[in-house]
């Protein structure tokens, strides 16, 4: 019996997931540079795996273009910068991601960016290098993680992944999602609070969801002025949800401290005055850079594994789990 054949705009980085795909399609791996271009590679294909561009690939002249399409996926942990997610979902498609592969090392990025701001490690390391000798006291006291009460704003799989990597350190875990029924929250030993709730009752916050039209600058001068006195704000997400704005002037007035991977303009401007504070840790987006990741041919072939053996894949997106991803 003839395989389907699934199309790789890409180059399949590994070979032992190359073996495991292979036993279920046949792989065609084109190089192309427009939806065009890939369309007119993909006439015969059941499914189209695209790896992270610049630019859409897998639009609706390319999903409407391939009359026997069913699968449709990407090879990182999102997929509306190259994928019309929305339209292919309309027209019956089974869209798949490499998200679960990004989770552990997210959340342990997130540790090391809290664990670092608490205890000012970035801030002696950076004095040592410049050349002040002993700058032992020239910082506040530092505060452990143990038993302190922190809030993650987002409950997909990296908010969920931070979840559990803190709770190893406190049992104070409150979440805010739009997503997290009241039982699944019980289920997952955590407080469900609303926004500015957890904004006020947290001593760490940790922004974790995804950035669409409706999160934009969700974290504004409301929620820093509920901040508590030295609560540490951090930012894996996205710069946008944050109004940067509110931020600077809430780290001016030596209210909050921050640590951020992303911001609103990447790369962030040499004249940000994020970069004259002290109170703030800055990582120029490379929360996902961890080698681990790379576990993400892995992921995916268990994805394509589980679509041909007639299995939902984990990964696989309705509606309502893809308008809460990041736009990019």
């Amino acid at each position: 019996m003839k395989k389907p054949q699934l199309v790789f705009a890409c180059n399949i980085a590994d070979e032992n997931a190359r073996k495991r795909i292979e036993q279920w399609v046949d792989i065609k791996e084109v190089t192309v540079d427009s939806p065009q271009s890939l369309l007119e590679e993909c006439r015969d294909a059941d499914g189209i795996i695209v790896g992270y561009t610049s630019h859409p690939m897998i639009t609706r002249e390319v999903i409407d273009g391939v009359a026997g399409l069913r699968l449709v996926g990407t090879t990182y942990g999102g997929v509306r910068q190259n994928v019309d997610d929305q339209y292919a979902l309309s027209s019956g498609l089974t869209v798949i991601h490499t998200g679960a592969s990004r989770v552990r090392p997210m959340a342990q990025y997130t540790l090391a960016l809290i664990l670092s701001s608490l205890m000012h490690i970035h801030l002696y390391h950076h004095d040592m290098r410049a050349g002040e000798q002993w700058p032992r006291f020239k910082y506040p006291r530092g505060r452990i993680l143990q038993d302190r009460s922190v809030g993650v704003i987002g409950y997909g799989r990296i908010g969920e992944g931070i979840v559990r990597m803190l709770q190893s350190f406190t049992s104070h875990v409150a979440v805010c999602s739009r997503h997290l029924s009241a039982e699944v929250a019980a289920d997952a030993r955590v407080s469900l609070k609303s926004l500015n709730e957890l904004c006020a009752d947290a001593e760490i916050i940790v922004l974790a969801g995804g950035y669409n039209p409706e999160t934009h600058h969700m974290i504004g001068r409301e929620q820093f002025a509920r901040m508590q006195q030295d609560a540490l704000f951090v930012n894996i997400a996205r710069g946008k949800m944050v109004h940067e704005a509110a931020l600077i002037e809430a780290l001016q007035a030596s209210k909050i401290y921050a640590a951020l991977d992303v911001f609103e303009e990447e790369p962030l401007p040499a004249d940000s005055p994020l970069r004259q504070s002290d109170r703030v840790l800055l990582t120029p987006h490379r929360a996902n850079n961890a080698i681990e990741f790379e576990q993400r041919w892995e992921t995916l072939a268990d994805e394509i594994e589980a679509f041909y053996s007639g299995k939902q894949p984990d990964s696989s997106l309705n509606a309502e789990r893809a308008r809460a991803m990041s736009e990019s």
